[in-house]
């Protein structure tokens, strides 16, 4: 789990998407992986509008109410449009560039934080692009559903997505054993010569997420998934 936020000497991410805002429109990070066959995020992706996103990102933004914390905000694609509804909407990321590129797009509150250091109430915590990621394992996401308690209010929600690898080995699930949980990966991001820290990023199937959820007292819907085995979900 990430507590803390970059140092911009080691913020691959945000120095691309800097790039990408300055003009240079074929800016990306290359990306390694122990697990995943990975090998680069486009500035174009990452500033896409909202007639560019996936019919999960309609749907969950679609979902919001109140109070809105967008985690993992990135340029800001998803608050942006929140904004432009006249929603109430916090962009929360751990990147200094990404906070930087954010107030260059006129996102309103922009907070350079970790989800896991909050402690203001939302009505909404919002995590898009396989946010549920940010857990990095299954003990994180342990954590996780004990950090988020105090940060929704009454009738709170949790509007998030997550992909469930079990495609990629075989046509049935998975069951976590020994050698540990198959969603269970790690990251390595760079640009140019600036190389960022390794950090685990979870993918979790609907299954194990919502037992997850259970055990903790939290109910986990699924609310639509695509063909490739994302899906999203609501957890209240």
């Amino acid at each position: 789990m990430q507590t803390s936020v970059l140092d911009s000497k080691k913020d691959p991410l945000g120095a691309m998407l800097m790039d990408y805002w300055n003009g240079r429109k074929q800016a990306f990070v290359t990306i390694d992986s122990s697990l995943l066959e990975m090998s680069q995020m486009s500035g174009k992706i990452m500033f896409r509008r909202f007639d560019q996103m996936s019919p999960i990102e309609h749907k969950a933004l679609a979902l919001c109410r109140g109070k809105i914390l967008d985690v993992g905000a990135g340029s800001g694609c998803h608050s942006l449009y929140l904004q432009e509804q006249g929603r109430e909407v916090a962009a929360l990321d751990i990147s200094p560039g990404c906070i930087e590129v954010m107030e260059k797009r006129k996102v309103g509150l922009r907070l350079h934080n970790s989800l896991f250091n909050l402690e203001n109430q939302y009505d909404t915590l919002l995590m898009l692009m396989n946010g549920l990621g940010i857990c990095g394992t299954l003990d994180g996401l342990n954590l996780f559903f004990q950090y988020i308690k105090p940060l929704l209010r009454t009738g709170g929600q949790v509007l998030a997505d997550s992909t469930d690898l079990s495609s990629l080995y075989c046509n049935c699930p998975i069951i976590p054993g020994e050698e540990g949980y198959y969603g269970e990966t790690d990251f390595v991001m760079g640009y140019k010569d600036i190389k960022g820290d390794p950090f685990e990023w979870l993918y979790i199937d609907y299954a194990t997420l919502a037992y997850y959820a259970s055990f903790h007292g939290w109910q986990c819907d699924r609310i639509m998934e695509d063909d490739n085995g994302k899906y999203l979900v609501r957890i209240h």
